[in-house]
């Protein structure tokens, strides 16, 4: 499922570390991880879409109509 894989990150992050150390934190690590989501659902390599991202190129999904 879908959902549940997008969570499970989450998760065990949280059980690893015991929580999220502040919302800022949880703000980046979704952001960062909803990027890469979505880049390898359009086909990219999550790795190439992190060198494009640091190279001040970042990968952007197409627009839609």
């Amino acid at each position: 499922n879908g959902s549940e894989s997008a969570i499970r990150g989450f998760k065990l992050a949280a059980k690893v570390q015991g929580c999220w150390p502040t919302l800022t934190t949880l703000q980046r690590h979704c952001r960062i991880r909803s990027y890469l989501i979505s880049a390898r659902n359009h086909g990219r390599r999550p790795i190439d879409a992190i060198r494009d991202a640091l190279s001040a190129t970042p990968w952007m999904p197409p627009q839609t109509a």
